[in-house]
Parts: structure tokens; sequence; C-alpha cells
């Protein structure tokens, strides 16, 4: 190992940092991540300041046959691995440009959606964006892309047009429609399979799709008691069913605050219309009483400081996602009783949430092209967030996650199951990726760019 870290050392430029004692708070900020499920302590940290230094990083580590991850946010719970193996940390080497010509934004390796956010900003222009103000945008986008905006624009997957990434041999490949485009197509969807990406190029819209020129979201937030389930589930369905205007939401069963051990429904729902359009198409929920209320405009710069509070790093936790075929009182309703199941058992998890989200599916503008994500037409998500701090409760809250996974399940065809490609990969491919020919294709280009497994054996 030491021979490679000074062989390594000696192509890099003096911007860039192997990171490898343990002990220092550079170190550690740079091991940190969302959770704290098996993270381990690698060999080294590697922080390129460059594209070439991460051309350089991954020939040196194919040649000494040393295993690597790629992080970026941070979220993943793959970008960690073991003491004989390294991490390379894109933090350093991060930006966003756009071009006026096309109004496409070319994004770097390490940047974060806030940065995305407010980058697009001055130019009255939005994009595909996760939840999370510290999620990575690259990361974001090859593994599928789940957004607010997916009504208007589909999933972030749908509006990746161009990437350079280095493949398995250490090579700078560029990708596009004209050029290794059955690589675009794997990127859409399975890029983190592929390559490290140390660039993407997507699609920007204008504000005015929103329907003003502020980059506003029209954001309504509703907490209520669980015995109202049965009024707010039909409030909420006149806001999805609407026939003017596209929404997106989360209807959500959690424990708020966790000291008061109360269970409520959080109900947050985003519609693209006017601020009084808005009021009018909430009064349902207003009708029902909720317990607290807001409604407020949101921009896009601004588009997730509401949900800081989840990115907090540390702690045990887990995200998984999968597709629903349709909007479901009793999958409501069976989702608030695993909750209190949960927090009864297990107090320590009290800061968990089952949560269904939504995209209005007759409003979907832009179907993508076909891409390797595959689940454009799933308009219907359940969203389960394991949070606790006792590793002891590990197998229980595991548990309780399938536990909740089967149950909205129930009723649908084993072949129908859908996964999020980028909170999976234990979960068949089947579910991940719909279609035999799909995952025949994927599998076929597996073996073509990266027969070794360098880039994880997922799809060999």
């Amino acid at each position: 190992m030491e021979a490679f870290i000074s062989s390594l050392t000696a192509r890099l430029s003096p911007a860039s940092k192997v990171l490898q004692d343990t002990t220092t708070s550079e170190f550690k900020t740079s091991l940190a991540r969302w959770s704290d499920i098996d993270v381990r302590v690698p060999y080294a940290i590697v922080q390129p300041a460059g594209e070439q230094d991460i051309v350089s990083t991954v020939q040196e580590a194919v040649k000494a046959g040393i295993p690597f991850v790629p992080a970026s946010g941070g979220h993943s719970p793959w970008s960690t691995v073991g003491q004989e193996d390294i991490v390379i940390d894109l933090s350093r080497y991060k930006g966003v440009s756009l071009h006026p010509e096309t109004n496409e934004a070319t994004v770097k390796g390490g940047t974060l959606m806030k940065e995305l956010e407010v980058a697009l900003h001055p130019y009255k222009r939005f994009a595909a964006v996760g939840n999370g103000n510290t999620v990575g945008v690259i990361p974001y986008y090859i593994g599928g892309g789940i957004s607010i905006y997916t009504p208007l624009i589909s999933y972030g997957s749908g509006n990746l047009i161009a990437a350079r990434l280095v493949n398995a041999k250490g090579e700078l490949v560029h990708v596009s429609e004209t050029e290794n485009s059955e690589l675009l197509w794997a990127l859409r969807g399975a890029g983190q399979f592929f390559g490290l990406v140390t660039e993407i190029t997507i699609k920007t819209y204008p504000y005015s799709l929103l329907g003003n020129e502020e980059g506003q979201r029209i954001c309504g937030t509703y907490v209520f008691l669980p015995q109202q389930i049965d009024e707010v589930y039909a409030a909420v369905e006149k806001v999805i069913q609407n026939d003017q205007y596209a929404s997106a939401g989360h209807f959500m069963v959690m424990q708020a605050p966790p000291e008061l051990k109360q269970q409520v429904l959080f109900v947050a729902l985003q519609v693209f219309c006017s601020s009084d359009e808005a009021v009018k198409l909430f009064q349902p929920l207003v009708d029902v009483g909720p317990l607290q209320q807001a409604i407020m405009p949101s921009t896009s710069d601004k588009h997730s400081d509401q949900l800081d509070w989840v990115c907090a790093k540390g702690d045990f936790k887990r995200f998984t996602q999968n597709g629903l075929p349709d909007w479901n009182r009793d999958n409501i309703k069976t989702l608030a009783r695993l909750h209190a199941e949960l927090v009864d058992n297990c107090p320590d998890a009290a800061r968990s949430a089952y949560n269904l989200e939504w995209h209005s599916p007759r409003k979907l503008q832009r179907r993508p092209a076909e891409t390797a994500f595959g689940h454009a037409s799933v308009d219907y998500w359940l969203n389960v967030l394991i949070w606790y701090t006792d590793a002891k409760n590990h197998g229980y809250v595991d548990a309780m996650d399938k536990k909740a996974q089967a149950a909205t399940r129930a009723g649908t065809n084993e072949a129908d199951f859908v996964s999020y490609t980028n909170t999976s990969r234990d979960d068949p491919l089947e579910y991940r990726y719909k279609g035999t020919e799909r995952i025949a294709k994927l599998k076929a280009l597996k073996a073509k760019h990266d027969p070794t497994g360098v880039f994880t054996k997922q799809l060999l």
C-alpha cells in the first residue's frame, strides 16, 4: 500500500490531498457519512483537485489492484470501504457551468444539490433535484433521480444528456447521444456500475414552467392527529386528482417532536400555480382541522432548506424506496400502525418516519427516452426512513423496515415489485430494473465495459 500511495502522490496536483492519519479532523470530516451503518475506516482517503487527478487515482488503483469507492455527499451507504482499500473523496472537485446557448448545465464531481440550485438561480432556471441539500448531484442523476419536479420534467436520469467518466481501464471516456451512446443509456439509472463519473451535463428549465418568474412553488404543510386519516386522505386526494395544476408531495407518519410521544400525520404538498390558486386547492385540508398549518412560496434555490435536519450526519439511518401501483388509503393506515409498533417497541427509533410520496400522474409533460432507470411511469413511492442511535437495535429496525415494505406490496404480483435503484443493491435485479430486455442489456454492457467488477460486482 505504501508503494501505491507513493506512486499516486507523485502524480497528483499540489492542490490534491491524500489523508492517512485517522486521528485528524480532516480525515474524520471526510469519513463522516449520513448513516453510521456499516461505516468502515479505509487505508487512505484521496481528495483529487481536478479531473486528471481523478483519472490518475483510478489508474493507480486499478494497476495496484486496490479496491476503491467514490464519495461526494456521503449519503450513499456504499461510499465506505475497509482498511485495505481507499475512498476517492470528490469534495475538492466541484462546480456548475450553465451554457446559455443550450441552457444545459455541466456539473463537476463533488457538487452538492444546494450548490446546483444556487448556481442556476441567477439565470432563473431549475433542474431535477433531490430532497436534500447535501446529496451529491452526480450519484443522484446516474441512480434515477426522484424529484419534486418530476410531474413537470420527469426523473433526473431522463435529464442526463452527456457525461465524462473514468472506465475500468482508467481511461477518460466522453459519453453522449453521439459518442458512446450505449453507455449514456446505462448511465441513466445504473451509472454507478460502469465507471467513476467526473462530470455530467443536464437539462435545465425556465422558471416560467413553474407558473411564475421567481422560481417559486407553493408549499403547504399540515399536521394532523392519526384519527383524522380518512378525512386527510380524502383531502389530499383532491389535490392529487385536480385537473389544472401539477403537484407532488409527502403523506408522512411520524412522531413530532419525539419528546411529546405523539404520533402525527405530516402532509407536505407542493403545487405549481399562484398562491391564491394554492389556497383554494389546500382548503379541503384546512377544513379537516390541522393541529398546525403553513402555506408559503419556496424558491428553487431554497428547494430543500426545510429538510436540513434530515441531512444531519451520524447515527444509524436507512432510507428505502419502493414504487407503488397506486395511491392507497389502506397503505397509510397500515403504515400508521407499523410506525406505532416500531416506536412502542424501540423508542430509540422515534425519529423514524413512514411516508407515501406522489407525483401527480396526469401532469407529466415529458416522458424521457428509454433509459436504464425504467421507472419513469411510477408516480407513487413508499419511503421508509429508519433513524436510531443504539446499535443493538439493528436487527429489529431492519425487520420493521421489511415489514412495511411487505405490507404495502400486499396484493401486488411479485413481477411488478419496484425498488428504487439508488437505495437498494440487495433487492433482486428484477425489482430494480424492470424487464428482461433491460436487464440483459445492462449485463451485456457490464461484461463489455467492466468484466472484472472494478465498479462493483453488480450485473456480473
